[in-house]
C-alpha cells in the first residue's frame, strides 16, 4: 500500500486531525448531516477513544508542583501508554492526551519494537541539553509535535485509523522508548483496528 494510501489530513472541530488508513469512506445522504461527524457507536457510528501518553506521577518524588518555576520536572514523568493495546474500529480516532516531555510516533501494520532503528536520531546541542529523538522514518505513518519546542509539554494530539491492522504507537524520546541499562522497549503500545462491521 502507498504511502499516500496511510495519511491523509481531514478537518475536525477546526482542528487538522492525520488520518492513517486509508482514504476516509464517504458518508451517505442520510449520514451528511450531525451523524457524519459521530462516533461508530452501536448506531454504526465513528467513535473517539483516549489513551494517555506518558502521566505525572506523584509517588516518583513527592511533591509534584507545576505551578511553580519548573512546569515541566521531566524526572517525575511516567513513561507508559495506556491502555495498550486499545481496540478500535476502521474510521475512529484516538485522542493522546500527552504528558510531559513525549514524542508520538505511529508506525505502520507490522512494525515491531525491535524494528525501529535507534541510530537513527535527531540530537540537541546546549542550551538547554534534551535527550535524542528518534527520527526513523520506514513505515512512519504519524510524527506529532516536537516536544523541545513547546512551553509546557501537555497537549492532546488526536490520530484517526482507516485501516486494519495493528499500529505501534512509540514515545520518540530515545531513552523513554529504549531502556539501555535493561536493554528493553518501555514506552510503547498497539492500536488494534479492527473492520467496522
Amino acid at each position: 500500500m502507498k504511502r499516500r494510501d496511510f495519511v491523509t489530513s481531514v478537518l475536525v472541530a477546526g482542528l487538522a486531525t492525520p488520518i492513517a488508513g486509508d482514504e476516509p469512506k464517504k458518508a451517505s445522504t442520510d449520514e451528511q448531516g450531525h451523524g457524519a461527524h459521530g462516533h461508530h457507536d452501536d448506531d454504526g457510528r465513528l467513535r473517539n477513544h483516549t489513551v494517555s501518553f506518558g502521566h505525572w506521577d506523584p509517588t516518583l518524588a513527592l511533591p509534584i508542583d507545576r505551578f511553580g518555576a519548573d512546569p515541566n520536572p521531566r524526572t517525575q514523568n511516567g513513561h507508559q501508554v495506556i491502555p495498550s493495546p486499545i481496540k478500535v474500529q476502521v474510521g475512529d480516532t484516538v485522542s493522546f492526551i500527552i504528558s510531559g516531555f513525549h514524542n508520538l510516533l505511529v508506525y505502520g501494520p507490522g512494525t515491531q519494537p525491535a524494528d525501529i532503528d535507534l541510530t537513527n536520531l535527531i540530537l540537541s546541542t546546549p542550551p538547554p541539553p534534551f535527550p535524542p529523538l528518534i527520527n526513523d522514518p520506514h513505515n512512519r505513518l504519524y510524527r506529532g509535535l516536537d516536544p523541545r519546542t513547546q512551553p509546557t509539554q501537555d497537549r492532546v494530539e488526536v490520530v484517526g485509523f482507516n485501516s486494519r491492522g495493528r499500529f505501534l504507537v512509540i514515545c520518540g524520546v530515545l531513552p523513554h522508548f529504549f531502556d539501555a541499562a535493561t536493554g528493553e522497549f518501555v514506552m510503547f503500545g498497539y492500536v488494534d483496528v479492527n473492520g467496522n462491521d
